[in-house]
């Protein structure tokens, strides 16, 4: 999965990134916000996949731009093939909630939290946890996200313990995490303050 944006996954063209920056907003955008937004391609590269989109029906334009038609029988799969980065931390969520014992933290750190990455980039995820199976429960949390994704998932298993040591040394991947840390579940004051 591209971890800057994930529609590439499945439509890999210009049309991936126009279609998810549509499907963002309700509110009309003309082309230079659809361009912008979309991240990628040519502004007339960005025009023709919306005239394009136009004619099919999927698109259409309103007074201030274009929009989604939300109407289309294709709408829903483009919504949710837009929103594959919130499935992801959804299905990371409903797995750490089955645990017998709660983590304290669990966040996306790295090129997937940041959201600037590509499809070979790791899934990087912090979990923070007093569950003696830590291990084996973030070995089988990385099987699962490699198989979610296709990406290999570096999930590191930490107790509160061996945060505060981190924090006592100073390690600089505690900063790392406590600046580009996006929660899923728990509390991000399990980190500490970082001097």
């Amino acid at each position: 999965m591209d971890v800057s944006m994930p529609i590439m996954t499945v439509v890999p063209s210009l049309d991936g990134p126009v279609l998810a920056a549509l499907a963002a907003t309700t509110e009309p955008m003309g082309l230079g916000t659809v361009h912008n937004r979309a991240g990628r391609g040519s502004k007339s590269g960005v025009r023709s996949v919306l005239l394009r989109m136009v004619d099919d029906g999927l698109v259409i334009v309103v007074p201030g731009g274009y929009l989604l038609n939300r109407d289309h029988l294709a709408a829903p799969a483009v919504e949710l093939l837009a929103s594959l980065h919130g499935e992801l931390t959804n299905r990371i969520r409903s797995v750490v909630e089955e645990w017998n014992i709660a983590p304290r933290l669990v966040g996306l750190f790295g090129s997937a939290s940041l959201r600037d990455g590509d499809a070979n980039s790791d899934i990087d995820v912090l979990v923070v946890s007093d569950d003696p199976d830590l291990d084996e429960r973030v070995d089988a949390l990385a099987e699962q996200i490699r198989r979610w994704t296709g990406n290999r998932a570096q999930v590191i298993g930490r107790s509160p313990n061996e945060i505060a040591r981190l924090r006592r040394a100073k390690e600089p991947i505690l900063a790392e995490w406590t600046r580009d840390l996006v929660v899923i579940t728990g509390e991000p004051s399990t980190l500490g303050k970082v001097a």
